[in-house]
């Protein structure tokens, strides 16, 4: 037995509006994966797998926050390692002069003046700063590590000098008297009160405000390394103890016996530091090397992530193509066959 059933054209209709919809959802998707390369949406695709690029790109992102932080990490070495450059010139340049006195080839203010600018030089280079923080300064690095020598008023650096020098003579070190002072007298003085103003406590009390502990940086997931030098390493003591020597404990007015045993302590401790420099630079350039190793090592790392994602996350565009023309073929389809039931109508079929 035939029996007769009925078909909506609204129901078609209907139909055919929700399969364009979908195609044209398809179409957004396809499009976005040919102009991005990857799937349009990640975690409908991969499924479960969806967690190993997630893992994987945290990884990345942590190591090259690391990467970013070593940069400003290698920045700071250099100026560091500048301002050293600086220091060593300055030392080197002041212990020339300080032989050439012992044979009185440099004249008392040509000494003087050289000392004055070497304790200069030294106070700028030690106050040197990068993006607001002091290179020299350990982990105090908002705070300036020296204060001027020379500066008005007197520094607590050059009133404890003045204050020593008077406990021990009787009388201040810009007074002509001090022309009596005996070498034995000067040498005593300073192997004992004035080798005391460098060393701890007075050192940080007087002289700087840097900490004794230096900046340690991640330079990896595995390696914290010390990446800087601060203003309390005895090589900068021992510098500002030979310059404050000569400028700072009446030279130009002392007999010429104890000039020369003022200038052959300053030439000793000039002729350490110069060694002693050389050795801190030496540290701070293998510590640049390993943060250049440690970024070397990044950028193999995060190549291999990058691979392992693209992996799980790229299309394929030629199958992505094929894919894109037909969802277009599809919807052109729906679009004429929607057309062509809008067009219906029963009075055209009743003609008929």
């Amino acid at each position: 037995m035939i029996t007769s059933s009925f078909i909506s054209s609204a129901s078609i209709s209907d139909e055919t509006r929700r399969s364009i919809a979908r195609l044209q959802s398809q179409l957004v998707d396809a499009q976005k994966e040919i102009s991005t390369g990857r799937h349009a949406d990640v975690g409908i695709t991969l499924g479960a797998t969806t967690g190993v690029t997630v893992s994987m790109r945290q990884d990345m992102d942590q190591i090259q926050a690391i990467k970013g932080s070593n940069n400003l990490v290698l920045n700071r070495l250099t100026a560091s390692q500048s301002a050293l450059d600086t220091l060593s010139k300055s030392t080197s340049s002041f212990l020339s002069s300080l032989i050439s006195a012992q044979t009185a080839a440099t004249s008392q203010d040509t000494l003087i003046q050289s000392a004055k600018a070497g304790m200069q030089t030294m106070q700028d280079q030690l106050n040197a700063s990068l993006d607001g923080q002091y290179l020299f300064s350990g982990i105090n690095s908002d705070v300036q590590p020296m204060d001027d020598y020379f500066g008005t008023p007197p520094s607590a650096g050059a009133q404890a000098v003045a204050a020593a020098f008077t406990a021990k003579f009787g009388m201040s070190p810009d007074d002509p008297a001090v022309a009596n002072i005996l070498p034995d007298d000067m040498t005593d003085f300073l192997n004992n009160e004035f080798s005391d103003l460098f060393s701890d406590p007075s050192w940080s009390s007087t002289w700087s405000a840097a900490s004794d502990k230096t900046v340690s940086s991640r330079v990896s997931r595995s390696q914290i390394v010390s990446t800087s030098v601060t203003a309390n390493d005895g090589t900068f003591r021992d510098m500002t103890e030979a310059f404050a020597m000569i400028s700072g404990l009446g030279f130009a007015n002392l007999n010429s016996g104890t000039q020369q045993a003022i200038i052959s302590k300053a030439r000793d401790l000039t002729a350490n530091v110069t060694g002693s420099l050389t050795q801190v630079q030496s540290g701070l350039g293998v510590t640049q090397q390993r943060v250049s190793d440690a970024n070397d090592q990044i950028d193999s790392q995060v190549d291999f992530l990058t691979k392992s994602i693209d992996n799980l996350e790229l299309i394929d565009p030629a199958a992505v193509t094929t894919q894109l023309t037909q969802i277009s073929t599809a919807l052109q389809a729906a679009y004429s066959l929607t057309n062509q039931l809008n067009n219906l109508s029963i009075i055209d079929f009743l003609s008929n």
